[in-house]
C-alpha cells in the first residue's frame, strides 16, 4: 500500500483554476473523501493523482515516487468513476478481467483472481450476465471487483453511490468502508458532494471549496470545530444557521446586536470574543441546539414560524426572528406548530460558534 501526497498542486483549464495551491496527505491505509459542492475541484484533484490531467504546478507523490510524469497505466492506482464504465459487449467476467488482459496475466492466473474476487464481493452468480442485466448496486460491485483484481496500490472512487436509489446507498457506503478499510486496507481517496456519506465513511475528511482545501480532520473534528463559515454551514444535517449582528458589550457582558434583538452571550466565551466588540461577526447554532417552545420561557427570543418539514421522528421549523432572514431548528415530534405562529427560542449555551464576518474565519 502507499502514501498520496499532493504539494503546492495547481490545475488550470484556461483562465479556470480548478485545483489552487492544494497540499494534501493521505496516509497508507487510511481512507480520505474529498467532499465539497460540485465544481469545487474534487474531482479533478482525484483525476491528477490517477494521471488522467497534468499538474500545471506542484507534485504529486504515491509511495516514494513522484508521478508528475509517469503514466497512468504505470502508477499502480485503481479508479472507479460514477458511471462504472463497463464495457456494454463484455460479460461480468471480461470486464473484471480485461486489466489483467491488458497487463498479459496468464489465462490461467487471469481466471482465478477473477473467480476469487467475484466471491470476494458475492457476484460470481453473475459472471455470465451483461451489464445491462445488472442492477445499479450489482454494476457498482463489477466495477469494483474490476479495480480490486488489479491489486492497486490506492483505490480513488469519484461518487461511485450516486446512481444507486436511497436505500442502497446507506448499505453500499457501509459494504465500500467494510471492504477498503476493514479487510483490504487499502489507501483509498473518495470523492463526494454527500456529507453524510463522508461523515460515515472517512478517517479525515478534506473539505474543498473554489479549487482550495478548507479543512482537513476528523468527520468528528469537522463536525465539531469547523475551520470557517463554509464548512461549518456545509457539514451537518440540517445546516447551521447563522446569525449575523454587531458585538457590543454592556456592564461586562457581551451581546449580539441582531437588529430586533440583542443576543446575550454566554460568560463562557467573554476572553475569546471581547477582542472584536464594536465588529460585525457571525454566531452559528445548529437546529438541533436550538430549543423551541409554544410558550416564552427564561432567556428566549420569540420567533414566527414560516415553513416546516415533518420527518416523523422529528421536523424541522423554519423561523424569522425579524421577518427577513430564517433560521432552522428541529423540533420533536407531537409539537403542535402552524404557519404564522409565533414560537420562542434559545440556544444551548455550550454549543454556540463564532466567525469573523469579514473573512468567515473560526473566532471559536
Amino acid at each position: 500500500m502507499a502514501r498520496v501526497f499532493l504539494e503546492n498542486v495547481v490545475k488550470k483549464f484556461g483562465k479556470v483554476v480548478a485545483v489552487n495551491h492544494v497540499t494534501l496527505e493521505v496516509k497508507d491505509k487510511e481512507f480520505m473523501v474529498l467532499l465539497g459542492p460540485s465544481g469545487c475541484g474534487k474531482s479533478t484533484t482525484l483525476r491528477l493523482i490517477a494521471g488522467l490531467e497534468t499538474p500545471d504546478e506542484g507534485k504529486i507523490w504515491i509511495g516514494d515516487r513522484l508521478v508528475n510524469e509517469i503514466d497512468p497505466t504505470k502508477r499502480n492506482v485503481a479508479m472507479v468513476f460514477q458511471s462504472y464504465a463497463l464495457y456494454p459487449h463484455m460479460t461480468v467476467y471480461r470486464n473484471i478481467e480485461f486489466p489483467l488482459k491488458m497487463a498479459r496475466v496468464p489465462k490461467e492466473e487471469r481466471r482465478r483472481k477473477v473467480i476469487e474476487v467475484a466471491k470476494f464481493l458475492g457476484i460470481e452468480d453473475l459472471l455470465n450476465r451483461y451489464p445491462k442485466q445488472l442492477s445499479g448496486g450489482q454494476q457498482q460491485r463489477v466495477a469494483l471487483a474490476r479495480a480490486i483484481v488489479r491489486e492497486p496500490e490506492v483505490f480513488l472512487l469519484d461518487e461511485p453511490l450516486s446512481n444507486l436509489d436511497a436505500k442502497l446507498r446507506v448499505k453500499m457506503r457501509f459494504e465500500l468502508r467494510r471492504l477498503l478499510h476493514d479487510e483490504l486496507q487499502i489507501t483509498t481517496i473518495y470523492v463526494t458532494h454527500d456529507q453524510v456519506e463522508a461523515m460515515t465513511m472517512a478517517d479525515k475528511i478534506a473539505v474543498m471549496n473554489a479549487g482550495k482545501i478548507m479543512q482537513v480532520g476528523s468527520p468528528i473534528d469537522v463536525f465539531e470545530k469547523p475551520a470557517n463559515i463554509f464548512v461549518a454551514g456545509f457539514i451537518g444535517v440540517p445546516p447551521m444557521s447563522f446569525f449575523e449582528g454587531t458585538l457590543i458589550e454592556k456592564q461586562k457582558s457581551l451581546f449580539l446586536d441582531l437588529g430586533s434583538v440583542l443576543f446575550r452571550i454566554p460568560k463562557t466565551y467573554y476572553s475569546a470574543l471581547h477582542p472584536h466588540v464594536g465588529s460585525e461577526i457571525v454566531m452559528g447554532i445548529r437546529p438541533q441546539d436550538i430549543k423551541v417552545t409554544l410558550e416564552p420561557q427564561e432567556d428566549s427570543y420569540e420567533g414566527k414560524i414560516v415553513g416546516y418539514e415533518p420527518l416523523g421522528t422529528e421536523t424541522y421549523i423554519h423561523f424569522t426572528i425579524n421577518g427577513t432572514k430564517e433560521y432552522i431548528a428541529v423540533i420533536p415530534r407531537g409539537m403542535r406548530i402552524s404557519l404564522k405562529r409565533k414560537v420562542y427560542w434559545k440556544s444551548n449555551p455550550q454549543k454556540l460558534y463564532f466567525f469573523r464576518k469579514s473573512t468567515g474565519e473560526a473566532i471559536y
